[in-house]
């Protein structure tokens, strides 16, 4: 029996007596390789292992984490998740853990034997390999590497282990000149196949481009093309919170009263798959719950949510995990979280996309994409966007403003492209909308 499964088993049985305990142990071992500079500075090994104990009884709830670093370190935590509840208020509703179950996936391939194995040496080489393939400065970068090992248990008879590795970089560039230009890229994966000689060449390309753009003059309604990187994190902020449990049960959901209703283009189909590799892929989810791949949006129209057990019926999306950090799980309470949402790829190339688009923009990168949760709302300043005209790029902006509504966006698809990319818990392609303006400084 490893540390782990010893440090699960006799919190839960130090918890006995309760309506509900649980007890969730995580252990993570991170390699990262940063770059400054231009330069290779560090790699750094960091380990951690740690606990969380919840308990409920009589309406009131006690929770508590602690770093495992010794003996006592079990006690403690079950003390201090005693002590919570004991002076915790009686609440309305008392949340129920979850129930144990088989199940209904293959484990997906998560675990990655060459991210296990890592030494320093690989990971220099493949920072050696990003620089020498950018071109351009790289003034901030890192490639962090790590391997998880999970076990929750609770009295309800719950007993579900998990182990993951994950691959998370994230990268900047610089184009010196008269005017600098910028670039900025992620990568979110479990294996470590970083495709590090295609993220230098668009850090490079990014950089040289963003140099040579201009502020947009005057305001136009245009279509607006959003690459994988921009889109994944637009859809998460609207559509993500829209499907999420826990804004529906509060009601601050838009889509709240919309199952069964036609909320997006036909041609837009969205499925939470936990089967394929990606990086909070698994069979069970972090309360225990199995995980199945689940329709969110067929053929445009609403299917269901996502939930946790706080929700009430729980879909198996309770997650501690991170999908770019495997520190610090066993301090997280779970929340809804997708586990690979992921867009149905069109026909298209990225290239066809433009060639069909009279006026529009194709924004390589925001200052921050991000759409307003509880409206859809956007107004967002656009770093580096290509202007469109009679299916021809005809110039380079920034510093302009670019606004619309997501939700909405949703129901005005152009094109689907056929390039999805894997953006943390979201899997999507290239995606041209209408109904966008664009306004100058």
């Amino acid at each position: 029996m490893s540390d782990l499964d010893f440090s699960v088993e006799k919190a839960l049985k130090a918890a006995d007596g309760y309506e509900q305990a649980e007890a969730y142990a995580s252990e993570a071992v991170i390699h990262t390789v940063y770059i400054d500079g231009t330069r290779i500075s560090n790699v750094e090994t960091k380990r951690e292992s740690g606990l969380m104990v919840r308990v409920a009884d009589g309406g009131r709830q006690g929770k508590a984490s602690v770093v495992l670093s010794g003996d006592m370190s079990v006690p403690e935590c079950v003390r201090m998740a005693e002590t919570v509840l004991r002076y915790s208020p009686v609440g309305k509703e008392t949340q129920r853990y979850a129930q144990p179950g088989q199940a209904r996936i293959a484990a997906p391939d998560v675990w990655d034997k060459s991210v296990e194995g890592v030494t320093p040496e690989q990971l220099r080489d493949i920072a050696r390999r990003l620089i020498d393939s950018c071109g351009v400065d790289i003034p901030r970068a890192q490639i962090r590497v790590s391997t998880n090992v999970s076990r929750v248990m609770n009295s309800n008879g719950v007993d579900v282990g998990h182990r993951s590795t994950l691959v998370y970089g994230h990268f900047t560039s610089m184009f010196r000149g008269d005017h600098p230009g910028e670039g900025a890229e992620k990568f979110h994966g479990t294996h470590l196949d970083v495709p590090v000689e295609k993220i230098g060449a668009s850090l490079a390309r990014q950089a040289k481009d963003s140099a040579s753009a201009k502020g947009f003059e005057g305001h136009e309604n245009m279509s607006m093309i959003l690459p994988p990187g921009q889109l994944g994190e637009m859809l998460l902020t609207s559509v993500g919170a829209s499907i999420n449990g826990q804004s529906v049960k509060y009601g601050t959901s838009l889509w709240k009263d919309s199952v069964g209703i036609e909320v997006a283009s036909k041609e837009v189909t969205m499925v939470d798959d936990p089967t394929v590799a990606s990086p909070l892929a698994c069979a069970f989810d972090d309360e225990g719950t199995p995980t199945e791949r689940r329709p969110v949006i067929e053929d445009g129209v609403l299917k269901g949510f996502l939930r946790d057990t706080f929700c009430g019926e729980s879909t198996g999306n309770g997650m501690r995990r991170s999908s770019e950090e495997a520190m610090g799980a066993y301090e997280r309470t779970p929340v809804v979280k997708p586990l690979n949402l992921s867009v149905k790829p069109g026909r298209y190339t990225r290239e066809q996309i433009i060639e069909q688009t009279d006026r529009g923009i194709l924004v390589e990168r925001f200052a921050n994409p991000e759409a307003d949760e509880l409206s859809g709302r956007f107004g967002l300043n656009v770093r580096c966007g290509y202007v469109i005209r009679n299916g021809e790029v005809v110039g380079v902006v920034d510093n302009s403003l670019l606004m619309g509504n997501m939700i909405e966006a949703l129901k005005a698809v152009e094109m689907i492209g056929s390039d999805p990319v894997m953006t943390g818990v979201i899997r999507v392609p290239t995606m041209s909308f209408s109904g966008t303006e664009l306004v100058g400084n």
